[in-house]
């Protein structure tokens, strides 16, 4: 009788899968990091959706030739973009025109009566194998302005390239001094910078099957708008400059040509009203600002 043969085991899902990412990804020069381009792409393709979902469809990108990256064939196209990204090049910048960084435009509507300005790249996972709890930098950037306008690229730019080139990230409650005015060249007062969540992201952390990234708003402060915010409350002095924001009516649109709340007559009630809310907040809820490892508010 033949001798009976042994039935091949059949792969399970988990298996095949690592075999399909390890099919999908390349080895740079260094052998130490490697690009999955399945993983880059699959994600480069769910953020696009997900900001139509949440902003519907652009008027314009920057550049005009946003489209995912091309999948690598070689490993002279490893080593290729292995170059790109990393910090020590002649430029000391990420090139653009490689789609490292894009910015989505997006006009007013009935419910967002003002111009919407988002990046695209600093949640991309240029340098991840396989998914992780956070994707690239974990956060893309907003800015909401209340005319059609060059200046919210370019400082989104700016901002991204610091983050590119410090490998840093940016989250909600930071205060960034521009030492110049929001339009390159132009005398507008607002020369700093709030960094927070943005209303039109309300779940604040989103999943790409990279990792989660957060969206979240730069606004626009004067100088002495900035001293405010810093003496307000050591811990809840970015919420409260937010909330005096809100207040009068700015919300987090950033306006070149407007004047300083610092001028209006009502500010003092104003200031007194929200700083004496996040006075009694922070008494009833001491540990409500700890934040975990995604950068998300915990709250007990």
């Amino acid at each position: 009788m033949p001798k009976n043969k042994k039935k091949p085991r059949k792969q399970d899902d988990s298996l095949k899968s690592r075999k399909r990412a390890k099919k999908g990804r390349s080895k740079t020069t260094r052998g130490e990091v490697y690009y999955n381009n399945d993983l880059l792409i699959s994600s480069w393709k769910a953020r696009d959706e997900l900001y139509e979902t949440l902003f519907g469809q652009p008027v314009s990108i920057s550049p005009p030739d946003y489209a995912p990256p091309k999948l690598l064939k070689s490993k002279d196209d490893a080593a290729a973009r292995e170059a790109e990204f990393q910090l020590e090049n002649t430029s000391g910048q990420l090139d653009v025109s490689n789609q490292q960084l894009a910015v989505f435009t997006y006009a007013p509507d009935p419910i967002r009566p003002y111009w919407t300005y988002i990046t695209a790249g600093l949640s991309t996972p240029w340098l991840q194998d396989e998914a992780q709890e956070v994707s690239g930098f974990g956060l893309e950037l907003v800015i909401k302005s209340p005319i059609e306008a060059d200046w919210p690229a370019q400082i989104l730019r700016t901002m991204a390239y610091y983050i590119f080139n410090h490998m840093g990230t940016l989250s909600p409650t930071v205060r960034l001094a521009l030492n110049s005015s929001v339009v390159a060249g132009g005398d507008s007062l607002l020369r700093n910078m709030l960094i927070w969540y943005a209303d039109e992201a309300p779940d604040s952390w989103y999943q790409l099957p990279s990792g989660g990234f957060g969206i979240f708003t730069a606004i626009g402060i004067t100088d002495d708008e900035m001293k405010l915010t810093e003496s307000l409350h050591e811990e809840y002095g970015t919420w409260c400059m937010q909330q005096i924001l809100r207040q009068i009516g700015l919300g987090q649109i950033t306006d070149p040509s407007r004047s300083s709340v610092m001028d209006r007559d009502d500010i003092s009630s104003v200031i007194n009203s929200v700083q004496g809310f996040a006075e009694q907040f922070h008494q009833d809820f001491p540990n409500a600002n700890r934040l975990n490892s995604c950068g998300i508010e915990e709250q007990n």
